[in-house]
């Protein structure tokens, strides 16, 4: 506790009353104000910024509060208010003029006490002044029960924020509820970070029912440095293909979490078990971390300590080639489903009609990455009719949904030349389909075969 010799005059009194000068003048230039006990280590970094110092004067911060309160140009304030000091200036009456503000949009508290003092107080001057609040922070404060309610109840009213910060206040899992719900339906929310508390897997199910909100907008959550394991990461991980807005969920620093836990995210980013299912898989998530922490990891598909597996650092780079999600989801399926272990077959008898067949190849050849290329190579391995020459050409026409046309020639083996046209395959196909037939130098299946010409152009 600070006795009277630490009067505002007696520590850094001319950067002090400056401070308050330049609030109570309305000063255009100043826009962030730090309001903290003396001493302090932070340093004015331009004129946008200055620091007041609080003191046991009560009727000294009712006047800067009250000048806040006047002030139009203000946007940022911070409240640094350890315990001790803040329980004996914290009467509602000293705080009253920031309920008057209309021109902060950003409030922070550090070092306080949520429960009772300075930041209980800036919290509930806010809780009624809060249409023009699009952030709010709090950093390394002690929140209790008291303290829980109070944040609860300002972030409940607090409808137009865009980031919630609360970082290294010791947020257990039943903290994390009341958060969410409080923040729930808050649709300009894009950015919540939890970093640096005791999150468990209890949290992560209520977070898991945040990201499946429709009406949620967030893009970013930071998770870093809390007590999530593998149970929390699955939890939130099978939470993802429901939303299309999250772009990203900082994981690192729980150490915890196992292969199966970053699995999890890897399914939810590429299902395996359908084509369908890896369709409607998550196409928008592009971070599980705040940083890259290899991109070698050798033959081992996870590090034991705590190194993300390759094939999930692949899938969210995918996720951020394209805003097109269709663009996106189309090589993931071609890597799936159309590989070695392709077979054409079921297609053909079950499920696809013939005719659909050339659309087939269509959507196969739209593009000439190494996802089309290989997936068309493997489709000729299992079609090989494409590239022979028919014994019957009306039988085969028939059966396989081409039109036969002649083509004049002047060689001897005209007669047995042709043209086979697709129906309806789109000619910019053509042009990446027809490579792959004229590979008569390659031994494709197992033995050489003479390639006819097959022009998909559209008859």
């Amino acid at each position: 506790m600070l006795t009277n010799k630490f009067d505002v005059h007696n520590i850094l009194p001319g950067e002090t009353i400056s401070a308050m000068r330049r609030v109570d003048r309305n000063d255009a230039t100043l826009t962030h104000l730090l309001v903290c006990e003396p001493p302090t280590t932070i340093r004015k970094d331009g004129p946008h910024f200055d620091i007041a110092y609080i003191t046991n004067d009560g009727p000294s911060l009712k006047r800067l509060c009250d000048r806040i309160g006047k002030n139009s140009h203000l946007q940022d304030v911070c409240f640094d208010a350890p315990s001790g000091l803040s329980d004996i200036v914290a009467n509602r009456n000293n705080f009253r003029g920031l309920r008057r503000n209309s021109s902060i949009v950003s409030v922070g508290l550090s070092r306080c006490e949520l429960s009772h003092g300075v930041g209980y107080e800036v919290l509930k001057a806010f809780e009624l002044n809060n249409l023009q609040l699009t952030k709010f922070a709090i950093w390394r404060c002690s929140i209790g029960f008291e303290g829980t309610h109070a944040l609860s109840s300002t972030l409940l009213r607090c409808t137009q924020l865009k980031v919630i910060s609360l970082s290294s206040c010791r947020i257990d899992d039943a903290i994390v509820e009341n958060v969410v719900k409080a923040i729930r339906g808050h649709r300009q929310l894009e950015k919540l970070e939890l970093e640096s508390n005791m999150i468990r897997s209890a949290g992560c199910e209520a977070l898991a029912t945040l990201i499946q909100d429709p009406e949620c907008n967030l893009a970013r959550i930071d998770l870093r440095n809390n007590l999530i394991g593998t149970d929390g990461a699955i939890t939130i991980a099978k939470a993802l293909p429901k939303n299309r807005k999250l772009t990203g969920i900082y994981l690192d620093g729980n150490e915890d979490i196992s292969y199966a836990g970053w699995n999890a995210f890897s399914k939810a980013l590429c299902n395996p078990e359908s084509i369908n299912e890896t369709y409607l898989s998550n196409h928008t998530f592009c971070m599980v971390a705040s940083f890259c922490k290899t991109r070698t990891i050798g033959s081992r598909p996870y590090d034991d300590d705590g190194v993300i597996p390759s094939r999930l650092l692949s899938l969210c780079e995918l996720n951020c080639i394209s805003n097109d999600k269709n663009a996106v989801a189309r090589p993931k399926i071609l890597d799936c489903h159309f590989n070695d272990d392709f077979n054409i077959e079921p297609f053909v008898e079950e499920n696809m009609a013939l005719n659909v067949l050339p659309y087939l190849f269509g959507w196969l050849g739209k593009s000439s990455d190494c996802f089309s290329r290989s997936a068309l190579f493997h489709l000729v391995r299992q079609m090989p009719t494409l590239c022979d020459r028919p014994r019957n050409v009306t039988e085969f026409s028939k059966s396989q949904h081409f039109s036969v046309a002649p083509t004049a020639s002047k060689s001897a083996d005209a007669g047995h030349r042709i043209k086979l046209y697709p129906t309806g395959l789109k000619s910019k196909v053509g042009d990446l389909f027809r490579p792959i037939f004229r590979l008569n130098k390659k031994n494709l299946f197992g033995r050489k075969r003479r390639v006819y010409v097959v022009d998909t152009k559209t008859q």
